[in-house]
């Protein structure tokens, strides 16, 4: 176990630990263990303390379609267990609201489901297309049913819709080389949005910015190759690649940034 604490950063050990109990508990008491949704840095951890537990099988689901959803739940099977969709006990909700009225953007649905006060580990994939869709742990959903009523001061409803309906996140994105002089969060951040390093900086310390949804407030942060940025009132990017040291000592990274947040 200690070598795989080495491969990830100190801070997320505590979330490293809660996994690790899982895959206990599924080994030693011979029964299926459900994770909440998991981010793909959490899915990262699950597969990387997998080869822990070769009595372990572990399997995703998301709702739907599990080619592009991002939040998956994991289901952990000791041997010989079989299992269905329905075992990941996820429910997907439809949202209807006065569309000719009110503009709803993918920031204002989040927005308005954590201001009902549940953990974002509940909440899945949301989905702002021709339909909006988001998917929840179904011991939660009667709770969204009641709460989620209102959004921008209009009105809307929720229905609980089939896996097979929910529809895929298709999410523009826009490939980026830049070049840092560190792996510094605040000198990556201020190449992508193009502003200057102090203004990032302040952003940074202003609790702003997120890496795998999680707060960062120290500038000086180091990105790794997979790190999700978040910065607020901008959106999102993805470090999909670091490729190289260049002769005059900056480090060139292939940046994601998704482009309809």
């Amino acid at each position: 176990m200690k070598g795989i604490y080495q491969h990830f950063r100190p801070e997320e050990g505590e979330i490293l630990t809660l996994l690790n109990s899982k895959f206990e508990q599924a080994s030693n008491n011979y029964y299926a263990v459900l994770t909440d949704f998991l981010n793909p840095r959490e899915q990262k951890m699950i597969e990387s303390l997998s080869g822990q537990y070769p009595d372990i099988s572990v399997h995703y689901y998301g709702g739907g379609k599990n080619s592009e959803r991002e939040r998956l739940r994991a289901l952990l099977l000791p041997e010989y267990f079989v299992y269905t969709a329905d075992d990941f006990e996820i429910t997907v909700f439809e949202v209807s609201y006065p569309d000719k009225f009110v503009t709803l953007s993918h920031r204002n649905l989040l927005g308005a489901i954590m201001s009902i006060g549940v953990d974002r580990a509940l909440i899945g994939d949301i989905v702002n297309g021709d339909k909006i869709q988001f998917a929840v742990t179904s011991p939660f959903a009667d709770l969204f049913k009641r709460e989620l009523t209102k959004i921008k001061n209009a009105p809307l409803k929720l229905t609980e819709v089939p896996h097979n309906d929910f529809i895929d996140a298709h999410v523009n994105t826009k490939a980026v080389s830049i070049l840092s002089s560190s792996y510094r969060i605040d000198s990556i951040v201020s190449l992508v949005l193009k502003e200057g390093r102090a203004k990032s900086k302040e952003r940074i310390e202003k609790e702003k910015v997120k890496v795998n949804h999680s707060i960062v407030d120290e500038p000086s942060f180091i990105i790794e190759t997979g790190d999700i940025i978040s910065v607020r009132g901008f959106g999102r990017f993805t470090v999909t690649e670091q490729i190289a040291e260049t002769k005059k000592g900056k480090y060139r990274l292939e940046v994601m940034i998704v482009t309809d947040n």
